[in-house]
């Protein structure tokens, strides 16, 4: 499943912070501040697990760790905290999806992230 990027908080994107924070279009004013917007290209539900991929515009991922809320948080309001660094032995995020390599994207309105299920 595709979402765009349709708006990038001022505060959103700091690569010495390797991670980004996804809302979708119902985020409030102060969360917009430091989250990248995404909307959804279609209804249907997710169900990202470890060894999945994303894709951000020609960049691509391979999920290492998807949290125990990520799944749930993605479908019901476009939340998810992408993550571009090893997983923590302990205190992963609960709604981030970590990814390899640790190449963190470049981002702007109209940037594409696609969600690929292998559905294995």
């Amino acid at each position: 499943m595709e979402a765009v990027v349709t708006e990038v908080g001022i505060q959103a994107l700091d690569e010495k912070e390797p991670m980004i924070i996804l809302f979708g279009e119902s985020a409030t004013e102060g969360l917009k501040e430091y989250s990248v917007i995404q909307k959804f290209q279609g209804t249907q539900s997710l169900e990202m697990k470890k060894g999945d991929r994303l894709k951000i515009d020609e960049q691509e991922y391979t999920l290492s760790y998807v949290g125990p809320f990520a799944n749930n948080n993605l479908n019901s309001i476009a939340h998810v905290t992408l993550v571009f660094d090893d997983v923590p032995e302990e205190d992963a995020i609960v709604n981030g999806l970590y990814v390899t390599p640790s190449i963190f994207p470049t981002i702007k309105v109209g940037t594409i992230i696609e969600y690929v299920s292998l559905g294995v």
